[in-house]
């Protein structure tokens, strides 16, 4: 009679030690999983920071490349809280204006106010408004100042990364 109590004992103990492996794997699984998923996380955050540091730096020195026969100079629009990073064109005897500038969207869809840099290209006859241009990538400063024949842009990104463009201005002229 004793035989069968220590089989039912003896699988009872087998039964409980799988019970424990599958519970043991399950929670590794699952801490692996969520690991992983931070990582990755972490991972697309990165990248995204890093694209957005170069796509304002990109669109930054291509406005000056595009444009450098004309002089550039900076504006402060003190009443609007602008700085703007102003290439003046003459065309068919008329000046135009595109300027680089960052402000608030002045319509944000999720009601959060975020500053991008904007561009913007006007005529002389036309007066600046900081939502006049097209916004091109979210943008928590900009900075630019003219040093010489150089122009040095300091900006800082949405997630708080500065960069520092310096651009030698070839052939246009520089107005302080």
């Amino acid at each position: 009679m004793s035989k069968p109590v220590r089989n039912h004992s003896s699988r009872t103990i087998q039964s409980v030690f799988v019970l424990l492996l599958l519970s043991l794997f399950a929670c590794l699984s699952t801490f692996l999983v969520t690991i992983g998923a931070q990582i990755y996380r972490h991972s697309v955050e990165s990248a995204e920071e890093n694209s957005n540091s170069r796509i304002m730096t990109a669109v930054v020195r291509s406005a000056i490349w595009a444009e450098d026969g004309g002089h550039v100079e900076i504006e402060r629009f003190e009443e609007l809280g602008v700085t703007a990073l102003t290439i003046v064109n003459e065309y068919d005897g008329e000046k135009y204006y595109k300027r680089l500038y960052c402000a608030l969207d002045p319509d944000p869809l999720d009601g959060e106010p975020r500053r991008y840099l904007w561009e913007s290209f006007s005529s002389e006859e036309t007066e600046f408004k900081a939502d006049s241009g097209e916004s091109l990538c979210e943008l928590n400063g900009f900075e630019p100042s003219i040093e010489g024949d150089t122009l040095k842009v300091d900006l800082e990104s949405a997630g708080g990364s500065k960069s520092t463009i310096r651009i030698a201005l070839r052939t246009g002229g520089a107005l302080k």
